[in-house]
């Protein structure tokens, strides 16, 4: 089992909590209206799945609860949905630290665009649509399109990751790889 990659000290903690701060602004900010009252584009997913890159889990759920309170408090779409929406990006890039150890695999990076994109894109907006009465076109369409923003802004997580975050602070978010040890 891979070791839980949120290591608990001041730096992973304050790095996460200014991935918060930052994605709760700009979720509630900036918006783009694509079915107004429904469905949303905006660079607030990019938070969420940046939260479960670096935090895995536990890190993800931490940032996406509080980006999805900066969308439920923007309006423009059901309240519901962001909040749920938000938890599920972070857990659906998350998981995949959780199955694999190497963060340069390409099984790593399909990993977390394939969470970001499904788990946190595709079946919330599914689910919650789907509890409204809304027709089926609609339904799938506001899900296709949540899925598609998930892929994109999980490319984009792992990018800010891999060369931004990574060389600043990697050697106290991470821990070190285990070396083995000489008989």
């Amino acid at each position: 089992m891979a070791q839980i990659p949120l290591r608990k000290n001041t730096v992973s903690l304050t790095i996460l909590a200014l991935i918060a701060a930052l994605g709760i602004v700009v979720r509630m900010f900036v918006r783009i209206p694509v079915i107004p009252g429904f469905v949303e584009i905006t660079p607030g997913f990019l938070f969420s799945l940046l939260g479960g890159v670096i935090g895995g889990v536990p890190g993800g759920i931490f940032v996406g609860a509080i980006v999805g309170i900066g969308g439920a408090m923007g309006g423009g779409e059901p309240p519901l949905l962001p909040m749920i929406g938000n938890i599920f990006l972070g857990i659906g890039s998350g998981l995949a630290i959780h199955v694999t150890k190497e963060r340069n695999s390409r099984k790593y990076v399909l990993m977390v665009v394939l969470g970001g994109g499904i788990i946190g894109g595709f079946i919330p907006t599914a689910t919650v649509f789907a509890s409204l009465i809304d027709p089926i076109e609609v339904i799938l369409a506001a899900a296709l399109l949540d899925m598609t923003q998930g892929f994109f802004w999980a490319i984009v997580a792992l990018f800010v990751e891999r060369r931004i975050i990574r060389p600043i602070a990697g050697n106290y978010l991470y821990p070190k790889p285990e070396e083995p040890t000489p008989w």
